[in-house]
C-alpha cells in the first residue's frame, strides 16, 4: 500500500508539471482510470485499518478480554444461520497470541418477541487445544436491533491450533404486545441450534504482499528453508488445486501467480504472509498435473522462524 501512495504522489506531480487535472479527463482516459483505481485501493485499505482498530477497541473495553494483549487478526463474518430464519447469527473470529474470541452478531427478526439474557453455548469437544475462559452474554435483543455476545477460549501460545465448535443460541423469550410495544414480564427459556464453526490454519495467517518476491525470497535466506513434495490426489484441474492450497494457507498471492493458464500442465505460485507472532513467511508452490488428473506439488517455505515453516508443511501434509 505504501507503493500505491507513492504512485499517487508521482501522478499528482505529473499533473502539476503538465497542467493536466484528473478531473478534466473523460471516462475512457487511462490516467483518470488509474487515479480512480488507486483512490479506491486507498479507501479499501483505510476501511480495513479502521475496522481492525474498532475491533481492538471493542474487545479491550470488555474487562474479561482486556488482558489478552494485541489483536493479531479478525476474520470476515461467518454465517451460522440460513437466510430468512427467526434469528440471524454470524460470528467474527478475533485471533490473539494465546486466545481466540468469538463475537456472535445476533439479530432478532420476529417483531412480537423480545430476547433477553442471550448467550451462545459452545461445545469445544472437537477442539482439544482450546479451553473456554470467559463469556459475555447480551442483556437484551429487541426486534431488528443487532447485538453481540462473546465467548473466549485460551489456546497454547504461538501455535496453529485448529478445531470444530458446536454452537447453541440460548435466551429467554418474552412476547411483545404489537399495539403497545411492551414486553410481558415473564419469559420462557429457549434454544436455537446454530451451524458449527471451525478454527482453521488460515485464521493464524495475515495476507501481506511483497513488492518483489524474488528479492524478498533471497533476502529471507536459506537458514530456515524447508522443502518437500506432496501428492494432492485427483483434481478437476490444476487451477482448482492451486486455489485449494491458497485457501488452505490463507496467504497473499504475489505477482498474479494465482492465475493458471488454460490447459497448463505445470504452474508456479508465489505466496506471502505474516504468521501469528508477526513472523514473515514466503512460500513457493510448484504444481504438476498428470493425464490421470493426479496433482503433485513441491512446497518451499522460507520464514523468520523455523517452527512456522514446519507448521506450514504439517498443515499441507495433514490436509
Amino acid at each position: 500500500m505504501v507503493r500505491v501512495v507513492k504512485l499517487i504522489k508521482k501522478l499528482r506531480l505529473f499533473s502539476l508539471e503538465t497542467g493536466y487535472s484528473p478531473s478534466e479527463f473523460g471516462e475512457g482516459d487511462k490516467f483518470g482510470k488509474i487515479m480512480n483505481l488507486l483512490r479506491s485501493l486507498l479507501t479499501i485499505h483505510s476501511l480495513f485499518q479502521r475496522k481492525s482498530s474498532l475491533s481492538h477497541c471493542l474487545l479491550s473495553s470488555i474487562p474479561e478480554f482486556s488482558n489478552f494483549g494485541k489483536l493479531f487478526k479478525s476474520s470476515a463474518p461467518v454465517e451460522l444461520t440460513e437466510a430468512e430464519t427467526e434469528y440471524a447469527v454470524n460470528v467474527v473470529k478475533h485471533i490473539f497470541d494465546r486466545h481466540v474470541v468469538f463475537q456472535y452478531n445476533c439479530t432478532n427478526t420476529i417483531p412480537e418477541q423480545l430476547l433477553e439474557n442471550v448467550s451462545v453455548i459452545v461445545d469445544a469437544s472437537e477442539a482439544d487445544d482450546f479451553a473456554e475462559v470467559a463469556s459475555k452474554p447480551l442483556r437484551s435483543l429487541p426486534y431488528d436491533t443487532p447485538g453481540q455476545t462473546f465467548v473466549a477460549f485460551e489456546k497454547p501460545e504461538g501455535i496453529t491450533a485448529v478445531g470444530k465448535f458446536t454452537n447453541m443460541l440460548r435466551f429467554i423469550v418474552k412476547e411483545v404486545d404489537p399495539s403497545t410495544g411492551e414486553a410481558e414480564e415473564d419469559g420462557v427459556e429457549d434454544e436455537y441450534q446454530l451451524e458449527d464453526l471451525e478454527i482453521v490454519a488460515a485464521d493464524f495467517m495475515m495476507k501481506v504482499g511483497v513488492s518483489n518476491f524474488r528479492n524478498a525470497w533471497e533476502s529471507m535466506g536459506e537458514d530456515f528453508e524447508r522443502v518437500d513434495e506432496y501428492g494432492l490426489g485427483p483434481r478437476e484441474s490444476l487451477a482448482e488445486a492451486v486455489s485449494a492450497v491458497i485457501n488452505l494457507l490463507g496467504m497473499q498471492p504475489c505477482e498474479g501467480t494465482e492465475v493458471v493458464a488454460t490447459n497448463s500442465r505445470s504452474h508456479t505460485c508465489l505466496l506471502s504472509g505474516v504468521s501469528l507472532g508477526n513472523v514473515k513467511v514466503l512460500v513457493r508452490l510448484q504444481f504438476g498435473i498428470e493425464g490421470s488428473r493426479d496433482v503433485a506439488m513441491k512446497l518451499s517455505v522460507r520464514s523468520e522462524d523455523e517452527a512456522i515453516g514446519d507448521a506450514i508443511h504439517e498443515i499441507v501434509s495433514c490436509s
